[in-house]
């Protein structure tokens, strides 16, 4: 799986989902680089990590869907 510090933008076909690699740091953030699974906001992975932590996915306006 790759990873960026860069957030892509929420328009875009990028996963995007935030992850805290090193707790002790300030700048541990990075980004999920794999593309949207189609009709979901996140990659497939990601999208099932959210639904089994929160019960819903909820995004705000603006952030686009897997084609």
């Amino acid at each position: 799986m790759g990873f960026t510090r860069t957030e892509p933008d929420r328009s875009s076909q990028t996963c995007g989902y935030q992850t805290q690699v090193d707790h002790r740091q300030n700048d541990g953030h990075r980004f999920c680089t794999r593309p949207k699974a189609r009709g979901k906001y996140f990659c497939n992975r990601h999208h099932q990590d959210v639904l089994d932590t929160y019960g819903e996915i909820r995004m705000a306006p603006g952030n686009a869907i897997g084609k």
